[in-house]
């Protein structure tokens, strides 16, 4: 089985390999989380990956008891707000010789619908969408991209006992 936080630290490890525009990733526990770790090192590209929610699936006949859900997941690029004047110029022909945020997105949206979690308990990821970052009042440039992923929970487990010796 695929646990959240597996799947968080495959996104991490995805664009910690593969640098887009040199870019570190970081997991944050919430938007808000997301924003401080974005606005750090304003002109330097920073990816922040999260956890949004899961759902049980219930569009189908027994979805809900047979422990498939749909968990969702973003991944949010920035490089801060640069000084330009004409706020769009990293948008579309970069900052400091960088990428523009655009293509940087793209990038990552793609890397997001190529990526492989566990094959025997998730599916291949589905593309939700991308979108300016829904915190445009913090002033950052960034844009966010949501998929989500079907994961089969195990079925009739116990709660795990804590097994660390006292």
């Amino acid at each position: 089985m695929s646990a959240i936080k597996d799947k968080l630290l495959a996104m991490q490890a995805l664009f910690n390999q593969n640098r887009i525009d040199g870019a570190e990733c970081f997991i944050a526990s919430d938007k808000v989380h997301a924003w401080e770790i974005l606005k750090n090192r304003p002109g330097t590209c920073k990816i922040a990956v999260g956890f949004g929610r899961e759902d049980a699936r219930v569009n189908f006949a027994g979805g809900d008891i047979t422990g498939r859900v749909n968990q969702y997941y973003y991944a949010t690029i920035s490089r801060g707000r640069g000084l330009a004047q004409n706020r769009s110029d990293n948008l579309i022909y970069g900052a400091g010789g960088g990428k523009p945020l655009f293509e940087l997105a793209e990038i990552m949206r793609d890397g997001l619908r190529a990526i492989q979690f566990d094959p025997v308990s998730d599916e291949q990821p589905d593309y939700i969408g991308m979108s300016e970052w829904d915190l445009q009042t913090f002033g950052i440039d960034a844009y966010e991209v949501r998929i989500w992923v079907g994961t089969q929970l195990p079925l009739n487990a116990p709660i795990q006992q804590n097994q660390e010796p006292k």
